[in-house]
């Protein structure tokens, strides 16, 4: 079945997702598709298939059509917190349902009084593996009638023939951090082993299992809950080898943390000197050398949806062959953050909203960094910093990425003898680029202690604050500071006692 066509869920007006303000689905984190604005409180199979996950709090339901696409139908927004109140479902997990058939019925009334709004998203959650070729938006539907079209990529040539399996597990998340980086890294690439389309669900949001940026941005934490669902042929042997991988903890640390979760600096710091939170211990004096990063330019204009997508492909192959190299040549923790990076490198959630941004007239580098953008803003609004904390990642990859289609690299500054690098923010990949035997030491005026500049600068042995506070910027290049990251405080230009006794105590250190 090349072509599906979807029926309208239910009664309203259709508007584009664009016009739903929650950035989940106005940003197509879950995936693209259409929202309605219901007049009719009945919510009704868009298509025939089979029933993948009803939510616990009945508001949004989960349909996987016979050709394998997934189709999401979130009734309102912020319903969440309803619990429940005004819902009756009429359908069950793994339930076969044909079109037409009444999914979930709803007090309209008194789901308008209690949510932020009444606009339903109806979503292909596998993108990837279908494209959208029509859609009826901007005007009244009646439920039944035509809403989109969908046509299969050929990703999932594989699930289209035939009944395919399907199969779920429940479990809790056992990561202390919870589901960041190199966890979502390793169990996208395990999913992307298996034939099946596994999705995970946290809460109210949905990841795909192949995309490691969806996964963090569900913003699952250390004990909650996650549902794997998996449809194809072998839906069993992927939800058991992804629930096997995830259960293994995944050499993530096994006890919770005793350390604060949120940077807390002392108290206020004397004139001369800063306050930060320590993110690798040790004492540090040298000379103060700003980090110097050009911003990397962005063409205004497409040359054509052909010649970007082109242009992007090689870009990410670029950035991917250069990542490899430098994970190869690295030490273990730089491998294990660089392989993180280059599972962003082929994530097919980022990459099918830069090709949707593409096809709608922008260039490559402009949609790649809405794409990256889009996950950015979800990832700062969850709870847990040590997500927030993945930004910088994102980040990272997004100026390689507009570097390689600039076809610019990255120029390692060149630093002096002890330079304490003073900056803004510090990306991975910077510090990686860094003559480490030139370094000192990081002060560093934003960031976090768990983020991944800190878990680098503590291999390399290097001092390390960061969260000082703007007064980083205002230190004069070449200034002699003391960093003493034990006690997160900097002394700019010490006075020759404070100097001596710094390097009495560093030198103790040294031969301790």
């Amino acid at each position: 079945m090349d072509q599906l066509i979807l029926s309208a869920p239910m009664q309203g007006w259709s508007a584009p997702l664009d016009e739903v303000d929650d950035a989940a689905f106005s940003e197509r984190m879950l995936g693209d598709g259409v929202a309605i604005d219901p007049t009719d409180g009945r919510l009704l199979a868009p298509c025939a298939g089979h029933i993948i996950h009803v939510q616990a709090t009945r508001h949004a339901i989960t349909l996987r059509a016979d050709n394998g696409a997934e189709i999401l139908m979130h009734i309102g927004l912020e319903t969440v917190a309803l619990k429940g109140e005004g819902f009756e479902v009429h359908v069950a997990d793994g339930q076969a349902v044909e079109t037409g058939d009444l999914l979930i019925s709803f007090d309209l009334d008194a789901v308008a009084r209690g949510a932020k709004s009444l606009i339903t998203p109806v979503i292909v959650t596998n993108g990837e593996a279908f494209e959208i070729t029509t859609r009826e938006t901007g005007h009244a539907v009646e439920a039944g009638a035509p809403l989109m079209t969908l046509r299969a990529t050929g990703a999932q040539a594989a699930n289209d023939t035939g009944e395919a399996a399907s199969a779920s597990r429940r479990l809790a998340i056992p990561f202390v951090h919870g589901l960041h980086a190199r966890p979502a890294a390793r169990i996208a690439a395990e999913a992307k082993k298996h034939t099946a389309q596994v999705t995970i669900t946290a809460g109210e949001r949905q990841a795909n299992a192949r995309s490691p940026v969806a996964l963090m941005a569900l913003g699952a934490a250390h004990g909650h809950n996650i549902i794997l669902t998996a449809s194809g042929p072998d839906a069993e042997t992927a939800v058991a080898a992804l629930e096997a991988l995830i259960l293994s903890g995944l050499d993530e640390p096994a006890a919770p943390a005793h350390a604060a979760l949120k940077p807390v600096p002392g108290e206020p710091a004397a004139p001369g000197q800063l306050r930060g939170v320590r993110a690798a211990p040790g004492l540090a004096i040298g000379v103060a050398t700003r980090l110097r990063a050009a911003e990397v330019a962005v063409a205004a204009t497409s040359r054509g949806e052909a010649v970007e997508t082109a242009a992007l492909a090689a870009a990410l192959a670029a950035v991917r062959a250069s990542l490899e190299t430098a994970a190869n040549a690295g030490t273990r923790e730089q491998r294990a953050i660089l392989a993180a990076h280059l599972s962003f490198v082929d994530d097919p959630e980022l990459a099918a909203e830069a090709h949707r941004r593409i096809s709608d007239g922008q260039g490559a580098g402009a949609a790649w960094r809405a794409a990256v953008n889009g996950y950015i803003d979800i990832l700062k609004c969850l709870a847990d910093p040590r997500m927030v904390a993945r930004v910088d990642d994102l980040i990272d990859l997004e100026r390689h990425v507009l570097l390689a289609l600039n076809g610019e690299t990255e120029t390692a500054q060149v630093l002096p003898d002890n330079a304490i690098l003073i900056a803004d923010d510090l990306l991975p990949s910077r510090l990686i680029a860094l003559d480490a035997s030139k370094l000192a030491g990081l002060l560093i005026a934003r960031g976090g202690p768990t983020s991944h500049v800190a878990i680098l600068a503590a291999a390399m042995n290097l001092p390390a604050i960061v969260a000082a506070g703007s007064g980083v910027l205002a230190v004069a290049e070449g200034a002699t500071l003391i960093l003493d990251a034990d006690t997160g405080l900097v002394t700019v230009d010490p006075d020759p006692g404070a100097l001596t006794a710094a390097r009495a105590a560093a030198d103790a250190v040294r031969a301790r």
